[in-house]
């Protein structure tokens, strides 16, 4: 009798427990998930996200604009001007039938004055000075005639080979930065201006420029479409590296020529890129609505 009574007991019992267990799990999961829910809302609401902000910028009116990442040690590109000199080569033909080219060299200064991390204005003056070849001018263009021995009378007009000629360029345009890394970065640049030739400095003995095939000396069109790259060796100074194409516009025919510098690059200044300016001072466009202000 006592069997058969304590088997249904048992099986009543057993249902029991399980259903408080199962009370029990389900009430523990709930105040977890209420828990989770409850610290998650009390992050957002309570605490504002660290973000990069080395000068305490007032983040809440929207108008703070995060500083350039560093783009190696100590190296943030966030400087206003870029002071550039080098020794510069080009290779110029100096006559407009010349079979002969020339190669010139000389020095070349820069100055870029960065509008944004990007954009900049660029400011360029240079000298190019060599020698070049002409046409063949013995004797007024005539051939010299046999000369005897000791008689000056034959070479009063001797020839002219290789004359000194000079070039001078003065040119001003936009640049961008393409990339900056940590060790070195690289831009674009179009400058346009004029050039000073110079190609009578030589004596040439009653010989006129022309005559021997070289441009007269004058004021023309210049340019100068070309790229930059730099080398870091501090935050303050690095080492360029430009090769350019050089446009000039001599006696009325266009030129297309070659052109290279080297030499050291120093950075001055800061670049304010903390957009610290009042909303109320700054005018937004809606994309939507160009009208709207």
């Amino acid at each position: 009798m006592n069997l058969f009574c304590f088997l249904p007991r048992a099986a009543t019992r057993l249902k029991l427990g399980a259903y408080v267990c199962a009370v029990l799990m389900a009430t523990t999961m709930l105040g977890v998930a209420q828990s989770h829910s409850s610290s998650d809302n009390g992050d957002n609401s309570g605490t504002t996200p660290t973000i990069n902000n080395p000068k305490n910028h007032n983040v809440s009116t929207g108008n703070y604009i995060p500083p350039a990442p560093p783009s190696g040690p100590d190296v943030y590109y966030n400087h206003r001007w870029d002071i550039y000199g080098g020794a510069a080569y080009t290779n110029f033909l100096a006559g407009p039938a010349l079979l002969q080219r020339s190669n010139l060299g000389g020095w070349e200064t820069s100055a870029s004055y960065w509008l944004g991390w990007h954009w900049g204005l660029m400011a360029d003056a240079r000298q190019y000075i060599g020698t070049s070849g002409v046409f063949p001018n013995a004797n007024g263009g005539l051939p010299i005639p046999p000369c005897k021995p000791f008689q000056s009378t034959c070479y009063n007009n001797p020839t002219v080979t290789g004359p000194r000629i000079m070039q001078y360029y003065f040119m001003a345009g936009p640049e961008y930065r393409v990339f900056r890394r940590a060790r070195a970065s690289a831009t674009f640049h179009a400058m346009f201006g004029n050039a000073w030739g110079i190609f009578d400095s030589a004596h040439l003995t009653g010989l006129n420029v022309q005559t021997i095939g070289l441009f007269a000396t004058q004021w023309t069109f210049s340019g100068a479409i070309g790229s930059t790259f730099d080398y870091n060796y501090s935050p303050r100074i690095a080492f360029r590296v430009q090769p350019e194409l050089l446009l000039t516009h001599y006696g009325g025919t266009a030129q297309q020529n070659f052109g290279f510098s080297v030499g050291p690059i120093f950075r001055l200044g800061h670049l304010d890129t903390s957009g610290s300016a009042s909303p109320s001072k700054r005018k937004h466009w809606n994309l939507h609505n160009p009208f709207h202000k």
